[in-house]
């Protein structure tokens, strides 16, 4: 009895604290938000406080009364700091930030640890691992000789960096965060909660469903579309893939294919606006430019790397022969298009889009996206039970919502005491010149070595983490050099993501092969396959910023056309099917035509067109 009744306990405080976290951002969106430092502090402690109750400190011992004890004092010091902060905020405003004294240093050094721990729970040890790392670099970096070490600081100077000022726990990450990237992360929650999210599963279904290769082109929308609202890679393979790997094996895809479908799907979310999982608001802030301007970037590339998995999909379809979904097995399209169903979905996301367009704030875009589907969902059924019926649902949907904010904000706050600190120890601008020394001043090997440091930093970190701190080192070198801004940053980006489909790290591969119980070493070389404009693309947009929406309207659509054939050429080559089988040597004219026409230059994509047409019309001579 006893036992029910802690159980019972733990999950009312749970939905309490999650409902109480959805529902302080809402308001503070709508009626306005609190002074910085309390915005933050209340974000920041709800979302720990939830981490440590939801996320088992080691699965196999949750039960134990230590761990319960740990979970207890975690719980209290989250709760003691956002209360201080709220109380005394005003000692968090900028020139006005003291030197601690012994309860406020231990308060620090006790956060710290907490936030740590959320990140080991949430994200894994690698992560944490690295910001412990960096933090032992600012304590004992004083006896490092050569240029890597720094001038002896005093534990309270490293203390007030950390988490007195604008640079550590509380920085601009968790500004972001604790505003509109957390009414953006709710409104994603609520729109899969209240029903979007299967409609678009549907629609996507019915699409593509009739035609070669459909459940995997069904895979492609679903995951990517889901993906971009969660931004997180890993989850959206667990999230869709549970579905669309089984449907693809059921029609005759190998388990490799199936598991390398979805998991590159699910890894381009983060790159495909409007939402961009997490990246576009953390890039606006970073550039100083609007979140628009973010999106209608990213909008090209996207869709490259999004057309080559598709294209690849429709290839492989063809090679093996495989057949459509059977039409009894399609949703029925009276049981789709149904009015509230499709408001449902598509009213928020094109009001989201339009309050984008005219250049409204975050925060008012954000709340307004979470408001109108709330408001569709309950009202806009003509069934009073059914009202009833969505009314006495909201408050497990605004749980969900609340409960979706854990999964970001301990990689935040973790970013935020790295930067903090490389800054604060001028380690940036070391590994900057560490890298210039290794690129031997040449442009193009410093390019190659940048791209394979972030890398192997998305190899043990999310995909955000490693962008974070790839724009860290990296920005101001490649700068030097004078590439735009916008294309440093998406170059920064896209490498964060490569690790999660390369071996021998490739966390999307690893969950989806376990999924479809396939050989994940054959997974991945699939993956690259489909998806290898997103090795390519960094090195053509930092070089011709056509493909990122810079320059005369008349060549960026001359680019988007070229482009689009080379990924036809370089997806045919690499399947080795067009319009029928390719034979090696039509293969390789392929790939090289593709690559011809992807790369800037009229000339090399005049050469490539000629080879292009060549190996076409000599497949339809033969067929």
């Amino acid at each position: 009895m006893n036992k029910i009744y802690k159980l019972n306990l733990g999950k009312n405080l749970i939905r309490f604290l999650a409902i109480i976290l959805c529902i302080f951002h809402l308001y503070t969106g709508v009626f306005g938000l609190l002074p910085s430092p309390q915005q933050r502090a209340i974000h920041v402690s709800l979302t720990l406080m939830l981490v440590f109750l939801m996320v088992p400190a080691k699965k196999e011992n949750q039960k134990h009364k230590l761990v319960n004890i740990l979970n207890f004092l975690l719980i209290i010091i989250c709760l003691i700091s956002g209360i201080y902060i709220c109380l005394y905020y005003k000692k968090f405003l900028p020139l006005m930030i003291p030197f601690p004294n012994i309860f406020e240093s231990i308060l620090a050094i006790l956060t710290i640890i907490a936030v740590l721990e959320a990140g080991r729970r949430t994200i894994g040890l690698v992560f944490p691992v690295l910001t412990l790392f960096v933090l032992l670099y600012a304590f004992f970096g004083q006896f490092i000789p050569g240029e890597f070490g720094h001038p002896p600081f005093a534990i309270g100077t490293i203390l007030k960096t950390i988490y007195f000022s604008a640079d550590g726990i509380w920085g601009f990450l968790t500004g972001i965060s604790s505003t509109y990237l957390a009414l953006f992360i709710i409104f994603g929650s609520l729109l899969i909660s209240c029903g979007g999210g299967k409609t678009f599963t549907d629609i996507a279904l019915l699409l593509t469903g009739r035609f070669t290769g459909g459940p995997a082109k069904t895979a492609v929308l679903a995951s990517g579309f889901f993906a971009m609202i969660s931004g997180s890679g890993l989850a959206n393979v667990v999230a869709s893939g549970s579905f669309t790997i089984p449907l693809m094996k059921n029609m005759g895809y190998k388990p490799e294919f199936a598991a390398a479908v979805e998991a590159t799907a699910s890894s381009g979310g983060v790159l495909t606006p409007p939402i961009m999982g997490t990246a576009a608001f953390i890039m606006a802030e970073f550039l100083g430019i609007s979140y628009f301007k973010v999106c209608l970037s990213a909008a090209i590339p996207s869709f490259l790397y999004y057309f080559s998995v598709f294209m690849g999909v429709h290839f492989q379809a063809i090679k093996l022969g495989l057949k459509p979904i059977p039409r009894e097995n399609l949703p029925l399209k009276k049981e789709i298009f149904v009015f509230s169903k499709i408001i449902n979905l598509f009213f928020p996301v094109i009001l989201l889009i339009y309050l984008l367009f005219k250049g409204f704030s975050l925060n008012l875009v954000g709340v307004s996206a979470c408001i109108s589907t709330l408001l569709t969902y309950i009202f806009l059924s003509f069934s009073l039970d059914k009202i009833r019926r969505n009314l006495a649902s909201i408050l497990n949907i605004l749980e969900k919502g609340g409960k979706a904010l854990i999964g970001i904000l301990p990689i935040l706050v973790c970013s935020n005491i790295v930067l903090g600190l490389l800054n604060f120890t001028g380690l940036t601008i070391k590994f900057s010149s560490l890298i210039i020394s290794m690129g031997t001043g040449k442009m193009i090997i410093s390019l190659m070595m940048t791209a394979f440091l972030i890398m192997i930093l998305g190899c043990g970190l999310p995909g955000i983490a490693a962008y974070v701190i790839g724009v860290t080192v990296a920005y101001p070198l490649l700068l030097k050099w004078g590439f735009t801004p916008m294309a440093v940053h998406l170059f920064i980006l896209y490498y964060s993501v490569v690790a999660l489909i390369t071996p021998p790290v490739c966390g999307a591969i690893f969950v989806a092969s376990t999924i479809a119980k396939s050989n994940w070493l054959k997974t991945a070389g699939i993956a690259m396959s489909l998806g290898p404009v997103i090795y390519i693309l960094p090195f053509i947009f930092i070089f011709d910023n056509a493909y990122i929406m810079i320059g005369n309207p008349i060549n960026i659509v001359f680019r988007i056309m070229i482009a689009t054939t080379g990924v036809i050429a370089l997806e045919g080559g690499l399947m080795r099917q067009f319009i029928i089988k390719c034979n090696i040597y039509e293969s390789t004219l392929l790939i090289g035509s593709g690559l011809l026409l992807i790369f800037p230059g009229w000339k090399i994509n005049l050469i490539g067109l000629i080879i292009f047409l060549f190996i076409l019309i000599r497949q339809l001579l033969k067929k």
